[in-house]
């Protein structure tokens, strides 16, 4: 799969103050691509990557999906599309709270009718991802490097050519951080193409490329 985005723009008002939290952005994600996106908080990290999964609209510009515009497509076949295509790793805690931990790594696979066993996917990643014996435990029993290996194996529940995290090791200690960036790595290796927003320039350095926001501004630096 292959994401273009041309001169995305998006502005917002507080109060009587305009700002662009997002001005004329245009960049390529290639199928091996491992891209961290650095810069400070409010710099746009978020709202990009939200439009480039297409939760948000952009006021101005596009985004193109293997040739495809990404809005001209209706909510519902854009829902259809992420689920289909994309994992999405939320900044902060993002799973449901009155569901165990397998069942919402499983929730998105049951969002679209398709075949498969989740149960055993589900617990194929959690195995993988060193978190078997967790299955029956609920979010708030959960430590934050538990819960995002929990969002993790959520987001790759439906085999995602890409996947989009927000900050995925901010709350976590370095060597829990390590192994999150070391499952990126591998999952690259395998073929999942990544774009990774953190501030955390030591493990930004894991990537192929990196590339910095400031003032809702792109600039691209090729490692």
């Amino acid at each position: 799969m292959r994401l273009k985005a041309y001169h995305l723009t998006k502005s917002y008002r507080r109060g009587q103050t305009h700002f662009d939290a997002v001005r004329n952005v245009s960049f390529s994600l290639t199928d091996e691509a491992f891209v961290c996106l650095i810069g400070r908080s409010g710099s746009g990290k978020t709202t990009l990557l939200n439009m480039a999964i297409g939760l948000l609209s952009p006021d101005s510009g596009e985004i193109l999906v293997d040739g495809n515009n990404l809005f001209s497509l209706d909510e519902w076949q854009r829902s259809d599309f992420r689920n289909e295509k994309i994992g999405y790793i939320p900044q902060g805690r993002s799973l449901l709270g009155n569901l165990t931990a397998l069942d919402n790594a499983r929730l998105p696979f049951h969002l679209q009718r398709r075949s498969g066993d989740s149960l055993q996917k589900a617990r194929e990643l959690f195995d993988q991802l060193g978190i078997s014996h967790l299955e029956n435990s609920y979010p708030a029993e959960l430590s934050g490097g538990e819960l995002r290996r929990v969002a993790l194996a959520r987001a790759l529940i439906n085999s995602p050519e890409l996947i989009l995290a927000d900050e995925p090791t901010s709350d976590l200690d370095i060597d829990t951080a390590r192994e999150i960036w070391n499952l990126f790595s591998s999952l690259n290796e395998q073929g999942v193409a990544f774009l990774v927003a953190t501030h955390d320039v030591e493990l930004s350095h894991r990537g192929n490329a990196t590339w910095e926001m400031h003032s809702g501004q792109l600039t691209q630096e090729v490692k």
